[in-house]
C-alpha cells in the first residue's frame, strides 16, 4: 500500500469518526467536560530515514512528551464523541565516529475521539490529521549538518484512563504518526541541496518518516 493510499484510507476514517460524533452530539446533552492531558514515555522511529549516524540503533528509540485538549460532549451517554487539538515532541539522539544526529519532530493536530466511559474508567480512540516538522541538527567530520523536513501527517491513538473522585486522572495509552516525504533539505558547509527520497516501495520513491509512542501521564476535567 503506497502511502498516498494510507492516506486516503486515514481520511476516510476521518470522515466516518467525524459523522458519527456529529450524530452522536444530536442525541446528547450539548452540555460536556473539557479535559487536559499531559504525557510523557518512549518513541520509536519506525520510518527509513535515520540521519548520518543511521548504523547506530539508537535512533531508533528516543524520549517524547505531549500534551493534548479535548472537549469531551455530553455528560450521560457511555460512548461519547470529542474533539481537541494535540501536540507531540519527539527527540532522537546518537553518535558514530565523525558523525552524530540529534533529530526532533514537532508535530500539531486537531483531534476526533471516541470515549467510552463508566464511574472510574474512560477508554479512548483518537484520529488527527495535521503537520509534523522535521529536523536534524547533527555534525558530519565536526561541521554542522542540517536536515529539515516538514510535512502533512495524520495520527491515530488509543488509551485509557483511570480517573479519581474529583478532577484528576491518569492517563496512558499508544500513538502512531503517518508521515512520509518526497524531498527534504541538506545544509552542510553553507551549501544547501534539496534532496529526493531514495527508498522505493512498488513503483512510487518516498521516505517513511513515521513514528510509533507510548505514555503516561496526569489528567485533569473541569
Amino acid at each position: 500500500m503506497t502511502h498516498k493510499k494510507l492516506y486516503r484510507y486515514y481520511g476516510t476514517l476521518s470522515v466516518i469518526l467525524l459523522l458519527l460524533s456529529s450524530v452522536m452530539q444530536a442525541q446528547t446533552p450539548a452540555r460536556g467536560e473539557h479535559v487536559l492531558n499531559l504525557q510523557t514515555g518512549a518513541t520509536f522511529y519506525t520510518g527509513h530515514l535515520l540521519g548520518t549516524a543511521a548504523p547506530s540503533s539508537h535512533l531508533r528509540s528516543g524520549f517524547t512528551w505531549a500534551g493534548n485538549y479535548t472537549y469531551v460532549i455530553g455528560t450521560r451517554a457511555t460512548l461519547r464523541p470529542g474533539i481537541g487539538l494535540m501536540y507531540q515532541g519527539n527527540r532522537y539522539t546518537a553518535d558514530v565516529p565523525n558523525a552524530s544526529d540529534k533529530i526532533r519532530t514537532d508535530y500539531l493536530a486537531p483531534q476526533f475521539s471516541l470515549h467510552l466511559i463508566n464511574e472510574t474508567m474512560c477508554w479512548h480512540l483518537t484520529l488527527g490529521y495535521g503537520y509534523q516538522w522535521y529536523r536534524d541538527a547533527g555534525t558530519v567530520y565536526g561541521k554542522p549538518r542540517k536536515v529539515t523536513m516538514n510535512k502533512i501527517a495524520g495520527n491515530i491513538g488509543l488509551g485509557g484512563e483511570y480517573r479519581f473522585p474529583r478532577h484528576w486522572g491518569i492517563v496512558a495509552g499508544i500513538n502512531y504518526i503517518m508521515a512520509y516525504s518526497d524531498s527534504y533539505s541538506v545544509r552542510y558547509r553553507e551549501e544547501t541541496w534539496e534532496v529526493r527520497p531514495h527508498y522505493r516501495k512498488g513503483d512510487k520513491v518516498w521516505d517513511d518518516i513515521s513514528q510509533l509512542s507510548v505514555f503516561a501521564g496526569l489528567s485533569y476535567h473541569f
